[in-house]
């Protein structure tokens, strides 16, 4: 029976901390079917910036955050042939179904949704949650940089700051099963994405 598949979230802060490779070097090895949704990082953080000097609204600074997480999905492709962008969930089915790991491209398909909050309350984390309703994935994950308490709850993680304030909602609303791992928790990933043991 084929496995469920995971829609795994890589926090654009792990190419500052130097993890990046690593993580996508576990990823690569995956035994069951992975999207990766990729964060912002450092070109959201640029988005962030340019709003606060020039004044634009949310909703532009919405729009420039999705292009932001395409960015940081073509760092990720040209990491490893393994990495292939897809902006459609036909395109998602076609690259996973070539044996390689679909990496999202945003801005199409979340910004034809016109309920998505075009807020800064709804990051990567939340539209990671977002994309596995969308294409029916029963799994939700989310790799940060920081240091997580792995028996944190929800409520707990968003207080933190660690998952943006919308995740919670879509978690709850979809029944997710989910997972947020930090720092120096590459085991718990191998586990999430090789849940029999083995390597792929």
């Amino acid at each position: 029976m084929a496995q469920a598949p995971l829609v795994l979230k890589l926090g654009g802060s792990l190419l500052e901390t130097g993890r990046l490779a690593g993580v996508l070097s576990i990823v690569s090895k995956r035994t069951r079917p992975v999207v990766l949704v990729p964060g912002g990082g450092k070109f959201a953080d640029e988005v962030r910036r340019s709003q606060a000097e020039h004044g634009f609204d949310d909703a532009a600074a919405h729009r420039l955050a999705l292009f932001a997480m395409h960015q940081m999905a073509n760092v990720i492709a040209t990491r490893s042939p393994h990495f292939v962008p897809a902006s459609s969930r036909e395109e998602i089915g076609a690259v996973g179904a070539s044996g390689l790991i679909p990496v999202w491209l945003p801005a199409a398909m979340a910004g034809e949704d016109q309920s998505i909050p075009k807020t800064w309350d709804m990051t990567s984390d939340s539209l990671a949650a977002w994309l596995a309703a969308r294409i029916g994935a029963p799994d939700v994950g989310l790799v940060k940089s920081c240091v997580v308490e792995p028996a944190a709850t929800l409520e707990e993680l968003g207080a933190a700051g660690i998952v943006d304030p919308l995740f919670e909602t879509y978690v709850k609303r979809h029944r997710f099963h989910w997972s947020v791992i930090g720092e120096g928790e590459e085991r718990r990933l191998h586990q999430l994405v090789a849940p029999d043991g083995r390597t792929g």
